[in-house]
């Protein structure tokens, strides 16, 4: 790709939303053709039952689609091939529990244990290169110039709580249609600006590229939805947040920018903890979006606020980050 250096992660981004755009052209009828088709729970919102025999997965089109934009565009990068893995990796664990949950019609789709043991795996593969490079491992503290350096002990604890929180927190917020790859690629746009302030090109390249991608599969997603994501993209998009997050010394930043999928998840431990305690519901439905929707939330307005205040909430990470330091 001969491309200025200042331009090559726009043009990545570019390529990654148009591959995007030509492979979900023939998808829908090969997902449904594959039997990734989408099983509505009954005990969900009322309104989400038409959306069963929806195809599913489309995953499958726009992280691989990002990833071959993002490598081409910068081959020799070590650190990309690192965050290459840890999304690849975590679509592979996403779209093995699509496939056993609805081909396989087994409803716990892929073990919890398995699929922990896949994700602490990848963590710690991320921690390690982290820690290799040095100046990954080296976190901007947000609102100021300080820099927190922890030891490896602690660096690896912080990136394997970051990976189970992100990705899971991604994986609850795709349950309306749009909503994931809305406040999904602002969030990715945010981490790439930052990388770019980082000096890390590449992994601002990748995840420009996968929230361009996730623009052109919103065509597709947007309300009423032709086709779904599914766990093979929801966990892509969060490995790859987290992923890039890590590897250019902005994790501390999840928190803020990706404020929406922490809140997703802290909704479901706290439904789940409530529950066992008192035997009693403390939200109508976890994940939080399920609750605003049985409280009268219409899906599409829930889309569109949830959007605003992701889009705050970048605004609010970029402003807090040093972009001279």
């Amino acid at each position: 790709m001969v491309v200025g250096p200042g331009w090559r992660p726009v043009a990545v981004a570019l390529v990654a939303l148009v591959l995007t755009a030509l492979g979900m052209v023939p998808v829908a009828d090969l997902l449904r053709w594959m039997g990734l088709q989408q099983v509505v729970r009954r005990q969900g919102p009322a309104a989400h039952l038409h959306k069963e025999g929806t195809p599913m997965a489309a995953g499958l089109v726009f992280v691989p689609a990002a990833a071959l934009a993002a490598w081409a565009g910068y081959p020799r990068s070590a650190s990309l091939a690192v965050a290459l893995l840890v999304v690849l990796g975590h679509g592979a664990l996403g779209f093995a529990d699509d496939y056993l949950k609805v081909v396989s019609r087994r409803s716990e789709g892929l073990k919890a244990r398995y699929k922990l043991i896949g994700q602490l795996t990848l963590a710690a593969v991320l921690a390690w290169a982290a820690l290799r490079s040095g100046q990954a491992a080296q976190l901007a503290v947000p609102f100021s110039r300080l820099t927190l350096h922890l030891g490896p002990g602690a660096f690896v604890a912080l990136v394997m709580v970051a990976v189970l929180g992100t990705t899971n927190g991604t994986n609850f917020t795709d349950g309306a249609d749009g909503l994931l790859a809305t406040t999904g690629a602002v969030a990715l746009v945010a981490f790439g600006l930052m990388a770019w302030g980082a000096h890390r090109p590449a992994l601002a390249a990748l995840a420009l590229a996968l929230a361009a991608a996730l623009a052109a599969f919103l065509r597709w997603n947007w309300h009423p939805a032709k086709v779904f994501m599914g766990d093979t993209g929801s966990m892509a998009i969060g490995a790859g947040l987290v992923a890039v997050a890590v590897l250019s010394g902005t994790v501390l930043y999840l928190p803020i920018v990706g404020l929406l999928f922490l809140l997703e998840v802290l909704s479901v431990i706290a439904q789940v903890l409530w529950f066992r305690r008192t035997g009693r519901r403390l939200l109508r439905m976890a994940p939080l979006h399920h609750h605003l929707e049985l409280g009268g939330w219409l899906e599409r307005t829930l889309v569109v606020r949830l959007l605003a205040f992701s889009g705050a909430c970048a605004a609010v990470g970029l402003l807090a980050y040093p972009w001279s330091r």
